[in-house]
């Protein structure tokens, strides 16, 4: 093989590799991470879906889906914590009615999780 042919092979591979790269770590974290919150949403709302009509279970369905929506890592949706999120929804929907103190719970949770996944430089 000539030197030529070498360094040409050597530089379209490193092209080739930093563009597969560059597609896994921002486009395909698009691709897993839209379909996943649209699951996540529906799996709410099937949830809440026996509950009765109230302010707090409305207030709580846009909470929790502007806090899915605002979510921009597929690692956000795979926490084992978002989980343990779901279990007190469980928990907190059983009797059928969202009361202001479960309300209140609830968001006291969500908020927790939103001031934890700010970048250290933001915090005060």
């Amino acid at each position: 093989m000539k030197k030529g042919c070498f360094i040409k092979s050597v530089v379209i591979l490193t092209i080739i590799t930093a563009c597969i790269l560059y597609i896994v770590n921002h486009k395909l974290n698009q691709v897993i991470l839209n379909p996943g919150k649209g699951l996540i949403i529906s799996e709410i709302n099937r949830d809440l879906e026996h509950v009765r009509p109230s302010p707090e279970k409305d207030s709580l369905k846009i909470m929790i889906k502007n806090y899915i929506n605002g979510l921009n890592s597929v690692d956000k949706l795979s926490e084992k914590s978002f989980s343990d999120f779901f279990d007190s929804i469980k928990i907190a929907v059983q009797d059928s009615l969202i009361d202001k103190n479960e309300f209140n719970s609830l968001s006291r949770i969500l908020k927790r999780r939103i001031k934890n996944e700010r970048p250290k430089e933001n915090r005060n």
